[in-house]
């Protein structure tokens, strides 16, 4: 009796410390190359990104953590891709072993973290973000596809919805894989 307790209370704790998974709408805001096939292997080179966003959006004192779980989550998505990862300042800063650009422009977001959800709970609001995607290739930066995304919590999730770094994981996770299956081959 007390093994089946202690299996079910790690079960609980293993389940609630999961979390629950970013929700991610994606719009396409243009077509991806229609001569470009699927590929099942990454474009030879760097993938590079660019986060950039209005004045407002890049004063905000989250902005630098924000960026920070960019930086992060990309890599974490490329690396899984066997794909080298470099997040530039600016598109003057673009390494010359890059093989796609993604242009991020941010036109809102609220950062909420891992250890802010679980001090402040509910009352620390709820995450998301609207960020445009725009993939070029490099280095002629002919755009081959486009897509935005909104991401959201909610406070009927608690202390367990996606905050900022899992919605920023989600997104980065489809990006990868969008440039590992549509990127023009060279």
């Amino acid at each position: 009796m007390l093994r089946t307790i202690k299996l079910a209370s790690f079960t609980a704790a293993v389940a609630l410390l999961a979390g629950c998974a970013a929700s991610v709408m994606q719009t396409p805001t243009s077509a991806t190359a229609p001569s470009a096939a699927p590929r099942a292997q990454a474009p030879s080179g760097a993938l590079v990104a660019v986060v950039s966003g209005s004045t407002a959006m890049q004063t905000s004192s989250d902005w630098p953590a924000f960026v920070e779980e960019w930086q992060t989550s990309m890599a974490n998505s490329a690396s899984g891709s066997k794909m080298a990862f470099v997040l530039a300042k600016d598109e003057a800063t673009v390494p010359a072993n890059g093989a796609v650009l993604v242009r991020l422009t941010v036109n809102d977001f609220k950062y909420v973290s891992t250890t802010k959800r679980y001090l402040l709970g509910i009352m620390a609001g709820n995450a998301y973000m609207d960020v445009d995607a725009e993939y070029l290739e490099l280095p002629s930066k002919k755009p081959f596809g486009a897509k935005k995304f909104n991401t959201s919590s909610s406070a009927w999730q608690g202390i367990f919805s996606a905050v900022t770094p899992k919605q920023v994981q989600a997104v980065s996770d489809v990006i990868v894989k969008e440039v590992v299956s549509t990127a023009p081959a060279k």
